[in-house]
């Protein structure tokens, strides 16, 4: 998610903050519609009592709503976006290191665990299914896999796009996902 995308958020909820605030108030200090002397006799035999507007009942917890949910989805993007960033730096480190280290060293599944253990149960099944079918797929092939819908599918192949691990290309109604580079060097050798 783009930082400017995240200010938006932060803004509509500190503006959906500040309208809910002035309702609220505006809800308490309601006056009444005729003024009574405090001290008049009158005022004992009375019962007034503040009329609130039916419209402003049902707006504060609409007003607070609006800013308590995308200001949740601002400060929950944020930690995972750190999360995918950390993950991402683990991998790129395993990749680099698999230049360092000889090859005869690290046996091959156990480099296919590592990179594994980082990725979702969804994403996992993704990258084991490409890997058995030798690097490309069919999307819909993958959401007719037990245990996975056209949705978790499309989910699981969007973060694995974004952490950089696949390729997607348009393939008629569908996508044909393809695995990168870098990710089939170290399945495949």
């Amino acid at each position: 998610m783009g930082e400017k995308y995240r200010t938006w958020l932060l803004l509509i909820s500190i503006l959906a903050i500040i309208s809910f605030m002035i309702v609220f108030f505006l809800n308490i200090y309601e006056t009444p519609g005729q003024v009574v002397p405090p001290n008049s006799p009158s005022m004992l035999f009375r019962n007034e009592y503040r009329q609130i507007p039916i419209h402003r009942i049902f707006l504060s917890p609409i007003l607070l709503i609006i800013a308590i949910v995308p200001i949740s989805y601002y400060f929950i993007s944020q930690r995972l976006e750190k999360k995918l960033e950390k993950n991402l730096e683990v991998i790129s480190k395993l990749i680099n290191k698999k230049d360092v280290v000889s090859r005869t060293n690290l046996k091959n599944d156990t480099e296919r665990n590592v990179i594994l253990k980082f990725l979702n149960p969804s994403e996992r099944k993704v990258v084991e299914r490409l890997v058995h079918e030798k690097g490309k797929i069919l999307q819909s092939e993958i959401s007719q896999m037990e245990g996975m819908t056209k949705l978790r599918t499309h989910r699981a192949v969007k973060d694995l796009e974004r952490k950089g691990i696949i390729k997607t290309e348009s393939y008629g109604k569908t996508n044909r996902i393809i695995l990168s580079n870098d990710i089939k060097e170290l399945m495949f050798k």
